[in-house]
């Protein structure tokens, strides 16, 4: 009976042993785990913190240097909702939203009503803006954020004259934002043979349409001047990076800094 006993006290030991084990691997799986989970968090969230930065930035510059050519450009967050400029208040020519860096142009200076071909006065205006907007998205340190700026027509929800349903009058308006946004394009490819992005600019540029989708209301009324816009949006790039790589190195780092603190 004593191997039978020995036995049973060897097979109890080795069960401690593994049991102990466990628990000592899931408690260091526990740790790591949170510390992972903690970095891509805080990795993620100095990433988003980069890019509104640059954003920021940009956007500050182009303000500033539309100032400069008595282009009167605000920074402003996107909205759809406005209230009543004041007799007093100076015309608005462009706003941009320092968040997104979007770029909102009345089509007042750029067409005339129904129409889709450029003024000669939205010429003018195109030839001192686009150069400004397009340098510092594209060769700004906003560049490495950027996949496409969407040139994007808009019109108001005013009626075409004849007996059109609203499917019709919704696909009238599509094909005049539309042609609008892409003369804007058009022009912007036209003045910017001599830059640096030229070439790069068939992958990046993109033309859209978005008929009376969005209009844009002041005291809860539509405003048929504000509705009528063209828009230039900067689509920005996935920030893809390797948090598990990134941890890693980073603990390797530290490890490698505290061994030689202690040499």
């Amino acid at each position: 009976m004593a191997p039978k006993v020995r036995r049973k006290k060897q097979e109890f030991h080795g069960n401690i042993f593994w049991v102990t084990m466990t628990d000592l691997f899931i408690g260091m799986f526990m740790i790591f785990a949170t510390l992972f989970f903690a970095f891509s968090a805080n990795t993620g969230q100095n990433a988003r913190a980069a890019v509104t930065n640059a954003t920021k930035a940009s956007v500050s510059s182009i303000v500033r240097k539309m100032q400069s050519k008595n282009i009167n450009a605000v920074a402003r967050p996107e909205t759809i909702n406005r209230e009543e400029l004041k007799p007093t208040d100076k015309k608005i020519d462009v706003e941009i939203d320092p968040f997104t860096g979007m770029a909102k142009i009345s089509d007042m200076e750029l067409f005339e009503l129904n129409k889709s071909e450029l003024t000669p006065q939205g010429k003018e205006f195109l030839g001192k803006f686009l150069p400004v907007y397009l340098d510092e998205v594209l060769m700004g340190d906003l560049r490495k954020y950027i996949l496409y700026v969407v040139i994007q027509g808009h019109t108001d929800s005013q009626l075409f004259r004849g007996s059109f349903s609203p499917q019709e009058q919704y696909m009238k308006n599509m094909n005049l934002s539309i042609n609008r946004a892409y003369n804007v394009a058009n022009y912007a490819f036209q003045i910017s043979k001599s830059k640096p992005y030229y070439k790069d600019l068939t992958h990046i540029i993109r033309v859209e349409g978005a008929s009376f989708s969005k209009p844009v209301f002041v005291d809860g009324k539509e405003n048929y001047a504000l509705s009528r816009r063209v828009e230039l949006r900067l689509v920005l790039k996935e920030q893809k990076f390797d948090v598990l790589q990134q941890f890693l190195q980073r603990g390797k780092g530290e490890a490698k800094s505290e061994y030689e603190d202690l040499r």
